[in-house]
Parts: structure tokens; C-alpha cells; sequence
């Protein structure tokens, strides 16, 4: 249990830092993104970091992740100075779609109910 709340504060800190980071650049495709979580590996080695897909084209996704791989050095500088740890962790891109599950899901249950208080 300690070591999840423990976990949970780290994908937190990190988040709030990698908004700040992305932020901070000079690339418009970056500065503008919303970072929505980050899932962090137990020793936080690796982090996948995940941000809202919107209605990016499969275009732009692609010339996000380009520019993000870009900025990794300067990412992990970022972090590491603000955080204070020695390193930081090893940065994926994930394009997040659970509010877009969740426009569907409430969609769906929307049809539901009117069909069952039209009868």
C-alpha cells in the first residue's frame, strides 16, 4: 500500500514537471500539449508519458512524437533539475484515448436510456 501512494506522488510529481517542460519549449507542436498521466516503472528507470490525442490527425501524432524525441535531452535536463533526482527517466510518447472511450461509452448510454423511456 506505502508503496503505491509512494508510486502515485512520483507519476504526479513527474507529471506536473513534464507539463512545465513541454511547456517551456520553443516548438509550438509541444508547448501546446496536455500531459493527462504518467505511468512510471517501479524504480522510475522508464516512464511512459501519456497526452491528450483531441482530434490530432495520424499526421500530426507522427510529427508530434518526431519533435518529442527531439527534446528528450532537454526534457531529462528539465527533470532532472527540478526534481533533483540524479537521473531522469527514460521518456515514451502515448497518445491518451480514454476520454474519447469515455465520449463513446456516454454516447451509448445515452441511446440506451432514451430508447428505453421512449417505450
Amino acid at each position: 500500500m506505502q508503496n503505491r501512494i509512494i508510486q502515485e506522488r512520483r507519476e504526479s510529481f513527474l507529471r506536473e514537471i513534464l507539463s512545465e517542460a513541454l511547456g517551456n519549449l520553443q516548438d509550438s507542436r509541444l508547448n501546446n500539449l496536455q500531459v493527462t498521466r504518467v505511468e512510471c516503472s517501479k524504480g522510475k528507470y522508464d516512464a511512459k508519458v501519456f497526452i491528450e490525442k483531441g482530434d490530432l490527425s495520424l499526421q500530426e501524432q507522427e510529427q508530434i512524437i518526431r519533435a518529442f524525441k527531439k527534446a528528450k535531452s532537454i526534457i531529462g535536463e528539465y527533470i532532472v533539475n527540478v526534481s533533483g533526482w540524479h537521473t531522469a527517466p527514460k521518456l515514451s510518447l502515448r497518445f491518451d484515448r480514454e476520454l474519447e472511450m469515455q465520449n463513446r461509452l456516454d454516447k451509448i448510454f445515452m441511446q440506451i436510456n432514451d430508447t428505453t423511456n421512449n417505450k
